[in-house]
């Protein structure tokens, strides 16, 4: 029957061809749904998970490990974020956790662009407009000269950086708390070459002096117990009157009920997301419904979703899994944070 592995129904039809193509690997599909992972795994003995961004709070773990029998098991995510894992409860059961770092990059940049381009060219409104048969225009603003703000300063809000500089002639700031020194020390190189590497114009330790200096923020931070509800409404009334946000990094990074205040009064000028608290989405409350703005651009958690980058974390899944099995462990894609 070869290896089984557990994999969720989104991931595995994503990659199909690919995964069937790998005759030693029994395949067993599941629901994203705990109860339903769990089930696969008691059922076939799996020790491997191949999982998508549902949250996993404890029978998973168990049931890996009861598999396992003292050796190591494996989770692999599919993506780069992994809030939806237990880390503890991986490192409790002796779980490897793996992630496809770098596979998703570009298309989550070229993702954010696509929203900021939207959001500033009212596109989205325009085209439903059209389809109703109306020739509704909206004034737009032009992205040259305009400073975004980049709050997550990893390889995809490095490629971010480098298309809103290089390609829409944009101001690009970035945030966060390694000092800029000690960044540019890991890399071998001064502040200043630093900052002309990466398409900067400034690099902040200070939010409230970053965020009074953006048009635009973008928000490319991974989902930690520091980082929940990051964009909490002291931090949007830092930001200028009129600003915009684009988010595509997790929707938990915000305060969606705050956020909504802010949209609807006027005091940011639009937003654009492809990531939310609950997803499917479901609004903070019955009566801050995103959905019902005309000044926000929304898509359903689509930024890593292309045929390449899909293709990349299927390759990157297959190595784990293979590394995995050959006792390969230090060729594993492990999560920063995993065992």
């Amino acid at each position: 029957m070869g290896t089984p592995i557990v994999i969720t129904e989104q991931e595995f039809e994503k990659g199909k061809d690919l995964f069937t193509s790998r005759s030693t690997y029994n395949w067993i599909v599941s629901s994203p749904s705990e109860a339903s992972v769990v089930s696969g795994i008691r059922s076939s003995g799996a020790r491997i998970a191949v999982l998508g961004t549902e949250r996993y709070r404890g029978p998973l773990y168990e049931a890996l490990a009861e598999n396992a029998k003292g050796s190591p098991a494996l989770i692999v995510r599919y993506g780069v974020g992994f809030d939806g894992i237990d880390v503890g409860q991986c490192k409790a059961h002796g779980i490897f956790l793996c992630i496809t770092p770098g596979a998703l990059d570009e298309s989550v940049a070229e993702h954010t662009i696509a929203l900021l381009l939207s959001l500033a060219r009212n596109i989205p409104y325009c085209h439903g407009e059209f389809l109703k048969g109306r020739f509704t225009r909206r004034t737009g603003f032009e992205l040259s000269g305009k400073r975004i703000g980049l709050i997550g300063f990893g390889n995809i809000a490095k490629r971010v950086a480098e298309i809103a500089s290089l390609g829409l002639r944009m101001r690009v700031i970035a945030y966060g708390r390694t000092p800029l020194e000690q960044k540019a020390a890991k890399e071998g190189l001064g502040p200043s070459e630093y900052l002309s590497r990466y398409h900067l114009e400034a690099y902040y330790t200070d939010f409230e002096s970053f965020a009074k200096n953006l048009d635009i923020l973008s928000l490319l931070l991974p989902v930690t117990p520091e980082t929940i509800q990051f964009l909490n409404r002291d931090r949007i009334n830092a930001l200028p009157k009129g600003a915009y946000l684009v988010n595509t990094g997790r929707g938990k990074l915000v305060d969606e009920g705050a956020l909504y205040d802010a949209l609807a009064s006027g005091y940011l000028a639009g937003a654009a997301l492809d990531v939310f608290t609950q997803e499917p989405y479901v609004p903070a409350s019955a009566d801050k419904d995103l959905r019902k703005l005309r000044n926000v651009v929304l898509t359903p958690h689509i930024a890593s979703d292309t045929k390449e980058a899909n293709r990349n974390m299927q390759e990157m899944i297959l190595r784990n899994i293979e590394a995995f099995l050959f006792g390969e462990f230090q060729k594993l894609t492990k999560a920063p944070t995993g065992m």
